[in-house]
């Protein structure tokens, strides 16, 4: 709350990419249930957009199994009516410190794509070091990208490529400079990687986030400390999120859902 007793406005993250199978749920989940995300956020709204319903399948799990979810509310909206989203999406801003969106991958008209990049604090691409993946972005995301600033010039700086299923051993300035190098204007890459790991397939069954997976497999020492390292991974995610959006909230306000 703020001096008046008035909610302070939001943090609202967006996972978004218009290609399917680049890990925007699982960066999405993760995101939401990390320590660096609960130490800097009273409550934290994770909103799935996507009518296929992956996460909700995942949090119905969760509730099923009785898993405690803490600060972390779950929000899912499969309208593909405009008028119907922004509403549930704007009140649930209204009601939490964070909002983090999983954007669902999309074709024609790319309704949910447009209203992320227009609503969002930061929006988060995530992208492998792949020309299919470029190829995409530069011809269906991009173009998005360019219309909205074209018509609120204060979204400059507000996305950001997460370079995605890197090599563990790869030295990330490496991937932060090959994307430097290829991306057009308007677009930076985030000072962070998530690398490939086996874990990330296996962790969400029964509705498990990353950090009750490591107590399922604590007998196991090998397979904790690979659980360990991909906690670390969105732990730093997390944080650099965190540091970056600050950075932007600090002299540009975010558009209204009328975008």
């Amino acid at each position: 709350m703020d001096r008046d007793g008035l909610p302070e406005q939001p943090m609202v993250i967006g996972f978004v990419q218009t290609k399917g199978g680049t890990g925007k749920s699982t960066l999405a989940l993760n995101t939401a249930f990390s320590a660096t995300m609960a130490e800097a956020f009273d409550s934290v709204a994770l909103v799935e957009l996507d009518p296929q319903g992956t996460l909700k399948t995942w949090w119905q799990e969760r509730e099923q199994m009785g898993y405690d979810s803490g600060r972390v509310s779950f929000h899912h909206i499969s309208s593909t009516q405009r008028e119907v989203f922004q509403k549930g999406i704007q009140s649930i801003s209204d009601y939490n410190a964070l909002m983090i969106m999983d954007i669902p991958g999309e074709g024609t008209g790319r309704l949910h794509t447009r209203f992320a990049c227009a609503f969002c604090d930061l929006v988060i691409v995530p992208m492998r070091i792949s020309t299919n993946d470029e190829s995409a972005f530069i011809n269906n995301l991009y173009p998005i990208i360019k219309e909205i600033i074209s018509a609120a010039p204060e979204k400059r700086g507000r996305f950001f490529v997460l370079p995605v299923f890197t090599h563990p051993l790869a030295n990330p300035r490496r991937c932060f400079a090959y994307f430097e190098d290829m991306l057009p204007p308007h677009v930076s890459c985030l000072k962070a990687v998530y690398p490939a790991r086996s874990v990330y397939e296996n962790f969400n069954r029964r509705g498990l986030n990353l950090y009750e997976y490591e107590r399922l497999v604590d007998s196991n020492k090998k397979f904790k400390e690979q659980v360990k390292r991909a906690i670390q991974d969105v732990e730093t995610i997390s944080k650099t999120i965190i540091e970056t959006g600050r950075e932007k909230n600090g002299s540009v306000e975010r558009p209204t859902t009328k975008s």
